[in-house]
C-alpha cells in the first residue's frame, strides 16, 4: 500500500488537488478495490475486515439470487436493479472494420432512486 501512496504523490498536483477539494476527493478518482471497500466498511461499521467481507459477499449473493428469481431488486434509499436483455445486433470490428454479429445477452440495469439522485446535485 505504501507503493500506491508514493506513486500517487509523484503525479503532478495530486496531493494539492486532494487537499483542496471536498469530501469526495478522499476516495480518489478511481474505483475502490474489494480490499479497499472491505476496509472502508469495516472502519465505518466497527466490524472486523473478515466480517465486513462476509457481509459484502452475502449481500452480493442475495442480490444475484433475487435478480435470478424475481428479475428486479429494490435497494431502499438507493435505487432499483433490474434484469434486461440485449438483442442480437450488428457491429464492426474496430481494428479491421469488418461487420460482425454481436450475440444477444442479459444485462443488469440500475435506476437510481430520488434520494440517490438528489445527493449528487
Amino acid at each position: 500500500m505504501a507503493a500506491k501512496k508514493s506513486s500517487s504523490a509523484k503525479s503532478s498536483g495530486g496531493a494539492a488537488k486532494k487537499s483542496s477539494t471536498s469530501k469526495l476527493a478522499t476516495t480518489g478518482s478511481k474505483e475502490k478495490s474489494l480490499t479497499e471497500l472491505v476496509g472502508a466498511l469495516a472502519e465505518t461499521t466497527g466490524l472486523t475486515k473478515d466480517k465486513a467481507r462476509e457481509v459484502l459477499d452475502a449481500h452480493a449473493e442475495l442480490l444475484i439470487n433475487e435478480l435470478k428469481t424475481n428479475g428486479s431488486v429494490q435497494l431502499a434509499g438507493i435505487g432499483k436493479l433490474k434484469m434486461g436483455e440485449r438483442s442480437e445486433r450488428q457491429g464492426r470490428n474496430p481494428s479491421t472494420g469488418e461487420a460482425i454479429t454481436i450475440k444477444a445477452s442479459k444485462t443488469v440495469k440500475f435506476s437510481g432512486g430520488k434520494r440517490f439522485k438528489d445527493s449528487f446535485q
